[in-house]
């Protein structure tokens, strides 16, 4: 029925199908994501084709196949959100569409919805639509207001789907969220390329020093196992601009960093083998898509062979000849988004 453009923190803008509901896996399903430009087109993918739909790993909606294949769905140039500029850039024969404006709202939204996701800060009932009300109330300018919320309590419980209980429940998740860690501050502040695994993996090579951290030059960063030099130049880009001096002088005494837990991790991925190849987008980079299955139980290695249980791959339509060869040996292709869903997360 149509295709919805939504644009990330990033910039990046993914496509999601629109189509008729149907029962799927106990679950009413109306949309799924298809990854990028490159998953769309070699789909084919047209408005009023017909589609068969599955769900990965029983729980992501997926396009199986497309049964009429017109390609007749424009690729927008300009962003649904802002009305600036796009392009579409390729890397490793993946073809993604970005958003060019620096300040559009998309991205302000999904940096706050970062920040307070349950991986950062775990702000619990802070979504996307409650931050727009919120930003678009002038209740909130910049991280640190979060938690001068109650200077606008009156404002607050007027708007649209509040009211004093949902004012204090919110309050009372805000409040909880002030005690944190040194790795989950670092992927909240939405350092570019930084994801989960490398915020924990950084955090613990400076032993959860964030002053250290902060002054720590790229030599020191690119010694850390899954931080390249790409990576490391833009930490302490990150950390050199006045901007961030500014964000981390308002935020840092709202909250108590406190030493890190270390429970072990649920070894839900034990005794199986994986093979990651293509672009990656949830996950920072392909080492932290690693580091997240080797921490899960399972083992990650270069090739596929008899003994891979999964390849995983965003674009599953390719022509790649690991793709060929997971399925001459019958092995499943996941996207990120199984791997997440296999991995417990949201």
């Amino acid at each position: 029925r149509e295709i919805e453009w939504s644009p990330s923190r990033t910039g990046l803008i993914n496509p999601v199908a629109i189509f008729d509901p149907v029962e799927l896996e106990g679950t009413t399903v109306s949309r799924a994501s298809v990854h990028n430009v490159s998953v769309m087109q070699a789909l084919r993918l047209g408005i009023g084709d017909r589609i068969t739909v599955y769900k990965a790993n029983m729980i992501i909606p997926q396009i199986a196949e497309n049964l009429t294949g017109s390609g007749n769905v424009q690729i927008p140039d300009a962003c649904p959100v802002c009305g600036g500029k796009t392009e579409i850039r390729e890397l490793q024969d993946v073809r993604t569409l970005y958003c060019l404006n620096p300040e559009c709202p998309a991205k302000q939204i999904k940096s706050y919805a970062l920040f307070t996701s349950r991986d950062a800060m775990n702000i619990e009932g802070m979504s996307e639509a409650t931050l727009e009300k919120l930003i678009d109330a002038g209740c909130i300018h910049e991280l640190a207001d979060l938690y001068h919320l109650d200077a606008h309590h009156d404002r607050i419980v007027e708007l649209e789907g509040f009211g004093e209980k949902s004012y204090a429940k919110l309050q009372d998740a805000i409040e909880k969220s002030r005690e944190t860690t040194v790795d989950r501050l670092l992927y909240a502040i939405g350092i570019p390329g930084v994801g989960v695994a490398n915020a924990k993996l950084i955090a613990k090579a400076f032993d959860e020093d964030l002053d250290a951290i902060c002054s720590a030059d790229a030599a020191s960063l690119s010694e850390i196992e899954g931080v390249g030099p790409i990576m490391a130049g833009s930490i302490v880009e990150f950390f050199a601009s006045e901007k961030t001096a500014a964000m981390l002088a308002a935020l840092l005494p709202e909250l108590t960093l406190k030493r890190t837990e270390k429970p072990a991790e649920a070894q839900t991925l034990a005794g199986k083998v994986f093979v990651i190849t293509g672009e990656v987008h949830i996950f920072a980079n392909r080492n932290e898509c690693k580091a997240a299955i080797e921490a899960a139980g399972g083992k990650v290695t270069g090739s596929v062979s008899a003994k891979t249980n999964y390849l995983i791959n965003n674009d599953v339509t390719s022509n790649s000849s690991k793709n060929k060869k997971a399925k001459e040996l019958g092995i499943p292709i996941l996207s990120e988004e199984d791997l997440v869903a296999m991995l417990g997360r949201e």
